[in-house]
């Protein structure tokens, strides 16, 4: 009597955390991202951007409707709308390029940061200073908006968690790496809390992905100035080379 042949189980095990497979899934949670991202960045600007555009020229007009002909009070009114309609034109226009900050050109990054620091001290009302001494050139699109994305996280818990009214961000070549750094007045230790603000939520995991996804080093700490200084180092070659796959040219 022949015996029922034995069926073999393999189990697969999840991938390990840094292991090529999880790095290839947060490589591909962070494309889909951001291609939602720059959908969503041109429905501000094509869709509801121009939508308010419009309110705010017919609110105007009647404006001046009202003031020409019979100089009723409501003109008033119709003004305010108008200008409250454009605050919120100029907060869309900000937000969709905060959406799909980085241009194809080689300085684009230093531009997007720029564009970053003015959007910051507009809408936040703290001093936002980018340095502009030099631009660093960039010729990997990969690379250029993955260092914006961890830029504008760092910018964004500068406002959320720092003591201060400045925040100065910095983009530099340093012989043969560019460095990226976001610094403010601050402590990474929660008062009261005994926790720490390195810790791995949404937003420092995000930023640690991002720089792993392009092969950079990411360092968050406090200075013996009573700064938070956040940090980024990637070589200039790869700054150049780096394709969306992860393969260089």
């Amino acid at each position: 009597m022949t015996s029922a042949p034995t069926r073999t189980t393999r189990r697969t095990q999840p991938p390990k955390a840094g292991s090529a497979s999880a790095r290839q899934i947060t490589a591909a949670e962070l494309r889909a991202t951001e291609r939602e991202k720059v959908r969503l960045s041109i429905e501000l600007h094509d869709g509801v951007g121009q939508h308010l555009t419009g309110i705010a020229f017919l609110a105007k007009a009647l404006a001046n409707s009202l003031r020409t002909h019979d100089a009723l009070p409501e003109a008033t009114d119709a003004e305010e709308i108008a200008r409250l309609t454009n605050q919120a034109i100029a907060n869309i226009r900000a937000l969709a390029r905060g959406l799909r900050p980085v241009g194809l050109e080689d300085n684009a990054l230093t531009v997007a940061l720029s564009q970053l620091a003015r959007d910051v001290t507009r809408v936040y009302g703290v001093e936002c200073l980018f340095g502009e001494d030099e631009p660093v050139m960039i010729a990997s699109a990969l690379v250029s908006h993955h260092l914006y994305r961890i830029a504008q996280e760092g910018v964004h818990n500068a406002v959320k968690h720092g003591n201060g009214d400045r925040i100065t961000l910095d983009l530099v070549t340093r012989g043969e790496t560019i460095v990226l750094t976001v610094v403010n007045k601050g402590n990474l230790r929660v008062p009261g809390s005994g926790s720490h603000r390195d810790s791995p939520g949404i937003g420092i995991a995000s930023m640690r992905h991002r720089a792993q996804v392009i092969g950079a080093r990411l360092t968050l700490e406090n200075t013996r100035s009573d700064e938070v200084r956040l940090r980024v180092i990637i070589n200039h070659e790869a700054a150049q080379t780096l394709r969306e796959e992860g393969d260089r040219q």
